[in-house]
């Protein structure tokens, strides 16, 4: 039994360590650990009023500047919702016609 719990705390102290150097080491290595700054518009059209999230990594200072997944998605189902709703401007008469 002495076997196993000295077994046991040189695994836990293996993970500390490991934990140690993710926290310390590069973020290109062992990710970003992003945390929610805010958000920017979306920008998807010139009435554009919705809002993407930006993320800061809490380790290396990074920001995504609105650049991850949650944002794609959002600006997909925003410039979806515009193109739906875009009303065609109606022709006018006292504007020379072009060929």
């Amino acid at each position: 039994m002495a076997d196993l719990t000295a077994e046991l705390e040189a695994a836990r102290a293996e993970v500390a360590r490991i934990e140690r150097e993710i926290a310390q080491g590069p973020c290109r290595e062992h990710g970003h650990h992003w945390q929610s700054y805010g958000g920017a518009n979306a920008g998807c059209c010139d009435t554009c009023s919705c809002s993407v999230p930006v993320n800061v990594c809490t380790k290396c200072r990074d920001c995504d500047y609105g650049d991850n997944a949650e944002a794609t998605t959002i600006r997909r189902n925003c410039h979806d919702r515009a193109t739906e709703t875009e009303i065609p401007p109606e022709p006018r008469e006292d504007l020379p016609l072009q060929i």
